[in-house]
């Protein structure tokens, strides 16, 4: 997917459109104008219900305001993916030349209590132990191709079932109205199911959504898998090479602006992620099942940016110690103007601040707020439901 020109990827919006649009109106179930209610079934879906069991749900794809969303997140993630995958590609090499990634020497194969990584890469010349992994890696995932493949298009299609199973027993449960018995109400949901574009008695929408919900969740896993083998890298970097700072700052980030590109791409993809997990919380019903998605999400917060923040917090004081031992080594016997240059220099180091995972002033809070909002809507889900109830 890397080696396919970008703007193939722009494509993919008008096949999706068309797919959905062509599978809704062969079942009927199309819908006009009229059925466009975005504001209206949000305000239902957080508590906010005026239907009644006398009122029937019809469920058009014009009214699915939450599939459009999750397709447009879906097909932004894939044109992120492509991007990222190529910043994958150049990052190591550029971090070599902004000197800020540097041959790591004192490795013996002697020591039994080091890890194994750090044995076999001792066997190497310090200039291509870097270079030796990288291959390890890539040869490895290369071997794995195929059943790694087929191992994410089986889970994706039995998550994709699972979801579908899941929408046939509990979809439009938060619409369901306050009145009526328990047996009218779960008589109106059932209805509601049966006038949903993609629901069972509508086979062609049933299908493409369920083909569409497999890729999606294909190209989730797709994607994890990617940044888990880059995450593997990561932590091995200590090992094999030592990690710089540029004090010269020639790009503005201390040599790291490579890896400030990446966390660009990740923080826009999270934010993205943070919306469609939100709106999948809400669907669940907040306060019951919306909890779940939550909580995994929290997880993967901690996975894709915690631990990030944490290991170039340690690359940053391990080189400005190193740097201001440096200096200090360099003090002995030297003149006082010289004296004065290294103070200056230790001030820099000192008050230097590595931070490619920092997001502009503009970003920043919309970014956050999107990461952080399925966890915010299950936290202060109470105080929302008082409020709509005044």
């Amino acid at each position: 997917m890397r080696k396919v020109p970008g703007g193939a990827l722009l494509l993919l919006a008008p096949i999706v459109a068309v797919v959905l649009v062509v599978s809704a109106a062969a079942g009927g179930m199309l819908g006009g104008a009229h059925d466009f209610q975005p504001l209206e079934d949000f305000w239902r879906a957080v508590g906010r219900n005026d239907l009644t069991v006398a009122q029937g749900l019809r469920y058009p794809l014009v009214r699915d305001t939450l599939v459009w969303l999750f397709a447009a997140i879906m097909i932004t993630e894939v044109m992120i993916m492509h991007r990222q995958w190529r910043l994958f590609k150049t990052c190591i090499p550029k971090l070599i030349a902004n000197k800020v990634i540097k041959p790591r020497h004192g490795l013996t194969t002697e020591n039994p209590d080091d890890p194994p990584i750090l044995r076999w890469a001792a066997s190497f010349p310090p200039e291509q132990r870097l270079a030796r992994y990288l291959e390890r890696t890539n040869d490895r995932n290369r071997r794995h191709a195929a059943v790694i493949t087929t191992a994410f298009a089986v889970s994706a299609f039995v998550l994709a079932l699972l979801l579908s199973l899941g929408q046939y027993y509990g979809l439009f449960r938060i619409f369901m109205p306050t009145n009526g018995s328990p047996a009218e109400r779960e008589q109106w949901r059932h209805d509601a199911y049966a006038h949903w574009w993609a629901g069972i008695d509508h086979p062609i929408g049933a299908i493409t959504y369920f083909l569409l919900a497999a890729l999606a969740i294909y190209m989730i896993l797709a994607q994890t898998h990617v940044g888990v083998s880059i995450a593997r890298i990561a932590a091995a970097l200590p090992r094999l090479v030592q990690l710089d700072a540029n004090w010269i700052n020639p790009d503005g980030h201390y040599g790291w602006e490579p890896v400030r590109q990446i966390f660009r791409s990740v923080w826009l993809s999270m934010a993205l992620y943070g919306i469609m997990v939100s709106g999948l919380a809400v669907v669940l019903g907040l306060g019951s099942g919306g909890w779940i998605p939550a909580a995994f999400w929290f997880v993967l917060l901690w996975i894709y940016v915690g631990l990030p923040w944490l290991g170039i917090r340690r690359i940053e004081t391990a080189a400005r110690e190193r740097h201001i031992a440096i200096a200090e080594a360099e003090a002995e016997g030297a003149s006082t103007k010289e004296l004065d240059e290294l103070e200056t220099r230790v001030q820099r180091y000192r008050t230097a601040r590595i931070r490619p995972m920092r997001l502009g002033n503009f970003a920043r809070i919309p970014v956050l707020f999107s990461v952080a909002l399925p966890v915010l809507l299950n936290i202060f889900q109470p105080y929302v439901e008082k409020w709509l109830r005044n």
